[in-house]
């Protein structure tokens, strides 16, 4: 979630400034951040299909991945068509870790502790927002103004890393339960 947040507001801060040192007009780039913002908001109408067929847990890690790839790509000099399209992409990738995030929270914590659970999401969310556009600045003034984008490449990416170890720690402990219980039935049979 901080990844995400941290990804949509440096974006919306950081691609006037790569449009004016690429010569790309005002206009155009209030046009490439309105794609995004559209297709952020059009990935809910096919949120629940793609649970459906990829599940949750596939479905963030590999959104968070293409945000990655797509983030970091921002830094090189496309055309502006180009552009739009890796904006309209990475609005998608976007606009689904910010709810699904949510939900797996909620998911994973205890009933009694979801509370504290989405208050320390919304704490790490701010904490990104504190914290990230500093380091975007940094990094932008070492490294250049598309910088920060392979900065935020990188936090997607381990973002995605967490999110796939996560999913596989969860399948693991859902497996054992199952495996102690046949190894104790087939004990059982084998005895009586």
């Amino acid at each position: 979630s901080l990844a995400v947040l941290s990804a949509t507001d440096i974006l919306t801060a950081y691609l006037p400034v790569v449009g004016e040192h690429r010569g790309i007009a005002p206009s155009v780039v209030g046009v490439l951040l309105s794609l995004r913002a559209g297709a952020t908001i059009a990935c809910r109408l096919v949120m629940t299909p793609l649970i459906n067929w990829l599940g949750r847990a596939l479905l963030i890690t590999t959104t968070c991945l293409l945000a990655a790839v797509l983030c970091a790509g921002i830094a090189l000099p496309v055309p502006v068509w180009a552009l739009g399209v890796m904006l309209i992409l990475l609005g998608f990738c976007l606009g689904v870790g910010q709810p699904l995030s949510m939900t797996t929270v909620v998911q994973a914590a205890p009933p009694d502790a979801r509370s504290t659970a989405l208050a320390l999401r919304l704490t790490g969310n701010r904490l990104g927002q504190v914290a990230a556009p500093a380091s975007a600045g940094l990094v932008a003034g070492v490294a250049g103004t598309a910088a920060p984008f392979v900065m935020l490449g990188g936090l997607l990416l381990v973002a995605a890393g967490l999110g796939f170890r996560a999913s596989k720690t969860r399948e693991e402990r859902r497996a054992q339960p199952e495996a102690t219980r046949t190894r104790v039935s087939g004990t059982d049979s084998r005895g009586s």
